[in-house]
């Protein structure tokens, strides 16, 4: 097996705490601000924090399982047969892949769900 050097992990792993720091920080920013306003205002307001805190879990799972998927083909197991790209046909159907992929889509559908819910009847 090959010695991987402790840096490329320390990159990737930089870059996904990026990732899901901004995420993070923009959800409970927006929920502090939600807070601050009157009482009124913020019962109008409690649908879009839950509806916000749920598009936050799955997109944190669905970041945490690409991440996870990504370390696996480019730094875990590089010495595939066939490369990064046979790993990446072969672990399709892995169970973290697939509710990853799950994940991601709820997201997409929620997000537009919640983009044309002002102009349903």
């Amino acid at each position: 097996m090959v010695r991987i050097p402790i840096a490329s992990r320390e990159i990737f792993r930089s870059h996904l705490t990026k990732e899901a720091g901004i995420e993070i920080f923009t959800f409970f920013a927006a929920t502090y601000c939600i807070s601050l306003r009157s009482s009124d205002y913020r019962k109008g307001q409690k649908f879009y924090v839950i509806y916000g805190g749920i598009l936050l879990a799955l997109n944190t799972f669905q970041v945490a399982s690409d991440a996870l998927w990504g370390q696996f083909m480019w730094i875990d197991h590089r010495n595939y047969p066939g490369g990064p790209l046979g790993y990446y046909g072969a672990s399709q159907g892995a169970w973290w892949n697939v509710i990853g992929f799950g994940a991601g889509a709820m997201v997409n559908i929620l997000g537009d769900g919640l983009l044309v819910r002002p102009i349903s009847p």
